[in-house]
């Protein structure tokens, strides 16, 4: 009887786009079943991944809870097409015995490559001077600008320090007189390897010119950055934002915007995506904003569909994932340790 493996909401839909993915299962007899038009709802996954033996997945809010977790009768892996897992219950999954799998280190170099474009473009004031360029105008463009800061002789704060914060502070330690993060986490030797300080969290956005978010999305940093914590910041600083929307109070954020207690921001997340027109960021000349569109590049999306056909080989093959989000869950199947596997694309 052929393996289950349903993509309930494909980014990717014919077979030649998934053919790196079917690379990984030759020799098995996998029935992959394309959900057209996604599953979104609770009812609709379990409508067409009830008897599944594998799930997909892409969307940052399809829900993966107690419900649907209980409804897939004989699912091995929940496997994410990305990093961020805001909508999944990985408690529910581990008690239900599913591996709820990620992809660990999707997307490290394009999120830091954005962030640092933020960061450059944030001080040099680069979307209001074009903005105004496409308008026609020229002399008009200075007066509504703020100060202009040689980045040297700044201090860069990153809020989180993992795989992404280090590659930012890769990125920026030639331009900046000084980085510093906080990360209860962090480890000291890679920090100073890196020749960055680690601080506490009301040091670094007291001091810092730019402030940039790079934490995971989970009840213990939702709403992490508020009110209290902005009204840190000095007048002059920036703050950038690449992780998740919901890390950010985001009323917070727009009334020291809208209050002048900081310079700017330049944000690629929001707590409610697609943006609504009528969101008071999209009237602030001092915010640049991106259309969470930090993660992709030709190179992550191909990395995706390797590390996902892995993945799913490995379960079917009776072997565990390479990254398991619910690391404390006893599998349905007896899966032996995954064998030694490098993504085709260098993550480090």
């Amino acid at each position: 009887m052929p393996w289950k493996v349903v993509y309930i909401d494909p980014w990717r839909k014919s077979d030649e786009q998934l053919a790196i993915e079917r690379t990984y299962w030759d020799g098995l007899d996998v029935d992959l079943v394309i959900v057209d038009p996604p599953a979104r709802t609770e009812q609709e996954i379990l409508a067409v991944a009830h008897d599944a033996d594998v799930v997909l997945f892409a969307g940052q809010y399809t829900p993966f809870n107690e419900t649907v977790f209980a409804g897939l009768e004989k699912c091995l892996l929940v496997q994410r097409y990305g990093i961020g897992m805001d909508s999944v219950d990985p408690a529910a999954a581990t008690r239900h015995n599913i591996i709820v799998s990620n992809l660990a280190v999707f997307c490290v170099h394009e999120v830091a490559d954005q962030t640092a474009a933020l960061i450059y473009g944030a001080a040099r004031q680069i979307a209001l001077c074009d903005r105004s360029m496409h308008q026609g105008q020229w002399a008009e463009i200075r007066p509504r600008m703020k100060p202009v800061h040689r980045m040297n002789q700044q201090t860069l704060g990153l809020i989180g320090f993992g795989r992404i914060g280090k590659e930012v502070a890769r990125r920026m330690r030639p331009a900046m007189h000084r980085i510093v993060a906080h990360d209860p986490w962090a480890n000291a030797e890679d920090a100073a390897a890196l020749d960055v300080e680690l601080w506490d969290l009301p040091s670094v956005l007291q001091v810092c010119d730019y402030v940039s978010v790079h934490v995971p999305l989970s009840p213990a940093t939702r709403g992490l950055i508020g009110w209290d914590e902005l009204k840190k910041m000095k007048r002059s600083a920036l703050f950038i934002n690449t992780s998740r929307g919901g890390v950010i109070n985001e009323p917070d954020l727009i009334r020291v915007l809208q209050e002048d207690r900081i310079a700017g921001a330049a944000l690629d997340v929001f707590e409610e995506e697609p943006m609504p027109a009528d969101h008071p960021f999209r009237a602030m000349e001092q915010v640049t904003l991106t259309p969470h569109t930090s993660g992709g590049s030709v190179h992550s999306h191909i990395e995706a569909q390797h590390t996902v056909g892995q993945a799913v080989s490995n379960v079917l093959r009776g072997f565990l994932p390479p990254h398991i989000f619910n690391p404390g869950v006893a599998p349905r199947a007896d899966l032996k340790p995954a064998p030694d596997w490098t993504p085709p694309f260098s993550i480090d």
